[in-house]
């Protein structure tokens, strides 16, 4: 039986303990031993087979980080890799999040459940009708559709509110009304099946303004708390005990709707035992309301309540640009040259009568009018991006320095930014980086305060969410490079926090027993890192969605190698084409 020596590397395993250099033996799609240095190896190593061995000295060795928030539901039906994650040493994703996803669904209502989650995550409904295949109606037959292929790296499912009240009601009628008792009771007992098929939790979205295309919020929203503790209990009765949910408030635009949130989700949690965990970031608006949440949090769980908060550990915001989301994108002198090639593009824009045509005209939609506004109140959060990384700039660096010291509008300054940006220094596109959230104090200070505390887990990155605006699923690349090893402007994470951060600390959230740990037994999930040649690439655009729409990726130098299931599935920065992946159920775990 083939086997794998990891060999020499300074083992940080994810418990949080003091890392340790020791040899990592692999066999059977576990890990077999970890030898610290110094001792030998199991006497029946060469019993095993053949054994491969890589020289892992001068590398840290990790378990594969698993990141709690993604939205890949759609993307998991037609792709076996699952970039960018893959490509940052994340070997597990939970999906399902923020109540919206494709199961259950009855026949004919598929398009709405497209349009729910083209509004609410910013993935183009027209890839996801083109690259779903229709073959379930029920969320066991979603997962049984989801086991039928392999992959670069595992998933989890979790059961979204939106789909499922959307089939219990019915897409012609009222979907954010009041649920009758009959059913409330249809959605508990279709929440019991889809745990016991192999679901790990239930996700609601609280946020009046998450809508589909149309406009509607996202079924369940305006839930009643009885509507919510009965499918508690529903997946309760199954065996999970998990609820995830993105409160009201969370952009500071209703601090009291968010603390009403929090309440609710004290009593639900007090109630049932259940593990609520919900989203948590600074805003721009009331920058010190999640301090006040966080206290809210440990209060609640003094009381015996089981409160988590999920953050990023990065700015939130967009890769503003010519070729990704853009408060432009729909004026008229804007549309006639929108099809030419970038460089065209540019030139065309950087002519006088376009440019004054460009921003004397009204933008169309209602919905880009709300982010135009947004984006032009954030000028001293917006920095140009255009041949490196941005990771914790000075707020002098911003556009708001460049508008103090102009006579122009807002606009035009940010109109003549991205025209610099727009090919880069070395003939690769730029951006703006819009912060929008994490960085009101223009620091990271406020998200390394978040991140510490005892009841807050890292992850919402949205991983195949906001695909032309965002490519924060490479957050933890920027958590080693950054957090680790090179920041300046305040404290740093030591390595064994950080990775415990990225591993085992999702892993138990979500009852994942067997994964995040470095330890004999547990599944040979693993990369081996050099860390000081980790570097973020430049994010860029690529056009491989079906029917071609773009994405926003980003790869990452320094990662050695990736291991799923015993295989490697990345090496070098390279794809090595193993898909030992798929589908967890949670039944199946130890």
């Amino acid at each position: 039986m083939n086997c794998t020596l990891l060999k020499g590397g300074l083992v940080v395993d994810g418990t949080g303990e003091t890392p340790f250099f020791a040899d990592v033996l692999i066999r059977d799609r576990k890990i077999d031993a970890v030898v610290p240095l110094g001792e030998s190896l199991p006497t029946n190593t060469a019993d095993h087979g053949d054994i491969e061995i890589i020289d892992a000295s001068g590398c840290i060795v990790t378990p594969g980080f698993v990141d709690p928030h993604t939205h890949y539901d759609g993307q998991a039906t037609w792709d076996d890799r699952l970039a960018p994650s893959a490509d940052h040493g994340v070997t597990t994703v939970v999906m399902g999040n923020c109540g919206v996803g494709f199961a259950p669904v009855r026949p004919g209502e598929e398009d709405f459940l497209i349009a729910l989650m083209e509004g609410v995550e910013d993935i183009p409904g027209a890839a996801l009708a083109d690259g779903i295949e229709w073959t379930w109606e029920s969320f066991p037959d979603y997962l049984n559709a989801l086991d039928k292929k392999s992959r670069a790296i595992d998933i989890v499912a979790q059961l979204p509110h939106g789909a499922l009240r959307t089939y219990v009601l019915g897409k012609a009628n009222n979907l954010n009304g009041a649920a009758t008792p009959a059913q409330i009771q249809q959605m508990a007992e279709l929440a019991e099946a889809a745990i016991a098929a192999g679901a790990f939790a239930f996700s609601t979205n609280r946020i009046a303004m998450h809508t589909s295309t149309a406009g509607e919020s996202v079924p369940g929203t305006f839930a009643e708390k009885g509507e919510i503790l009965a499918i508690i209990k529903g997946i309760q009765q199954a065996g999970a005990n998990l609820l995830q949910v993105v409160p009201e408030g969370l952009m500071g635009e209703n601090p009291q709707a968010f603390r009403n949130e929090v309440q609710l989700y004290k009593e639900l949690s007090l109630e049932t035992g259940c593990t609520i965990v919900f989203t948590l970031s600074q805003n721009n608006v009331q920058t010190t309301l999640w301090r006040e949440l966080l206290e809210e949090i440990t209060a609640a769980n003094r009381e015996g309540a089981n409160l988590w908060a999920t953050t990023g550990n990065r700015p939130g915001g967009m890769l503003m640009s010519w070729d990704t989301f853009h408060i432009f994108l729909d004026r008229p002198s804007y549309l006639e040259i929108a099809h030419l090639p970038l460089a065209e593009r540019v030139a065309a824009l950087l002519e006088p009568e376009r440019r004054d045509n460009i921003l004397g005209e009204e933008i169309q939609s209602p919905l880009l009018k709300n982010g135009a506004q947004v984006v032009r109140d954030a000028m001293n959060a917006i920095f140009p991006c255009a041949d490196h990384q941005l990771f914790e700039p000075d707020p002098t660096q911003s556009l708001a320095t460049r508008l103090a010291n102009s006579d122009d509008s807002a606009e035009g300054v940010l109109y003549d930014a991205m025209c610099e940006v727009a090919l880069g220094t070395n003939g690769q596109p730029g951006f703006l980086h819009v912060y929008m959230g994490n960085y009101a104090d223009g620091d990271l200070n406020a998200v390394y305060d978040m991140m510490t505390h005892p009841h807050v887990v890292v992850g919402a990155a949205d991983g195949g969410a906001h695909v032309n605006v965002i490519c924060d699923a490479s957050y933890t690349t920027f958590m080693l490079q950054h957090w680790v090893r090179d920041r300046e402007r305040g404290q740093k994470l030591p390595l064994e926090r950080a990775v415990h951060m990225l591993t085992k600390m999702p892993a138990d959230l979500y009852g994942l027993s067997d994964r995040g740990i470095i330890e004999a037994g547990k599944k040979a999930d693993i990369n081996v890192i050099a860390l000081d040649k980790l570097a973020l690439g430049m994010p860029y655009v690529a056009r491989d969605l079906p029917t071609g729409a773009p994405r926003l990726l980003q790869g990452a130098q320094g990662y050695v190698m990736t291991m799923v299931n015993g295989e490697i599935t990345h090496r070098n920065g390279n794809d090595t084409g193993a898909r030992p992946g798929g589908l967890v159920r949670r039944a199946g775990l130890p």
